[in-house]
């Protein structure tokens, strides 16, 4: 298991780093901390894992594909044992670290900026006895409130999408990745080398950021910093049912509920939100089907 000197280490006030948030990053947080979101994102995603899913069969059921993303990423990060230091840069509800810690025994660190899911998250790290092997940090990846050279494996999932400054996010992981050893696994939503981004606005306004990254724009960063492209995995025909996927659950979900006549001042909210969403969900669909984005798994080390 972890050393507890590790985890004393996290929770000391000594070193005291700036914190400094985005309008990004501010509006991606009050957005996951909203009820509507929080309600959608648990109810329809599955309430553990909010990724991108791998599908076998198109009418998986999303939680399965989700946690078969998880399942790929850990296979790639090989060897994870118990005396490895892992950080899952925007957790989430923190299904990977929790799948981490149970199957590996090590020790992981869930960096997340929405208090509304740290909290879930610490209810179910509770309720499966995990504790112990998972801390769980309030803070955005621009500014990581953790030391140097801290962790082992640097594991994200579809995060770094919502960034407004993803140099600045490579330069944290670099910052806080042991000097020898160390591993990168994350998947990412980029936009493909030279698309016209006309093609883009719809999904661009949902994030809301000016571009994406791109695959060769990690490359080339991860490889500035001395870190070893081990191999990407090109998963983007998966990136388009999975949202095609959510769209149909969101649409049978609205339409039991509708059903159901539960017609008042919040649920008039919960329809604004939920034809927002199918209104986004369509937009990826759409940009993903049209070539405009790649979606995948990166793995670098050093």
């Amino acid at each position: 298991m972890a050393s507890e000197n590790f985890k004393s280490q996290l929770l000391d006030t000594d070193v005291k780093y700036a914190s400094t948030v985005s309008k990004v990053t501010s509006i991606t947080r009050d957005y996951y901390d909203s009820a509507t979101a929080d309600t959608f994102y648990h109810t329809l995603w599955g309430g553990q894992n909010i990724c991108v899913g791998i599908y076998d069969k198109p009418d998986d059921p999303i939680a399965l594909a989700s946690q078969r993303t998880v399942e790929r990423m850990a296979a790639m990060a090989i060897p994870i044992t118990a005396q490895t230091r892992v950080i899952d840069m925007g957790a989430g509800y923190g299904g990977s670290a929790r799948y981490l810690a149970k199957t590996c025994g090590c020790h992981v660190t869930c960096l997340n900026l929405s208090p509304v899911q740290n909290e879930r998250n610490k209810q179910k790290c509770q309720e499966e006895g995990l504790e112990h092997l998972i801390d769980i940090v309030e803070g955005a990846f621009e500014d990581l409130p953790l030391p140097d050279h801290s962790f082992d494996l640097v594991w994200s999932q579809d995060a770094f999408a919502h960034s407004g400054d993803r140099e600045r996010v490579i330069a944290e992981i670099d910052r806080v990745l042991v000097s020898h050893g160390g591993k990168v696994v994350f998947t990412d939503i980029t936009e493909k080398e030279g698309v016209d981004r006309e093609g883009l606005k719809a999904v661009l306004k949902r994030v809301p950021l000016d571009y994406f990254g791109t695959v060769g724009f990690y490359h080339k960063e991860f490889a500035s910093r001395g870190l070893i492209d081990e191999g990407f995995q090109d998963w983007t025909k998966h990136m388009t049912r999975h949202y095609g996927r959510v769209l149909e659950e969101l649409e049978k979900y609205e339409s039991d509920r509708r059903t159901n006549n539960q017609i008042n001042g919040e649920e008039q909210a919960t329809n604004a939100f939920e034809d927002n969403m199918k209104n986004g969900l369509r937009a990826w669909v759409e940009a993903g089907s049209a070539g405009n984005l790649i979606w995948g798994a990166f793995n670098f080390s050093r």
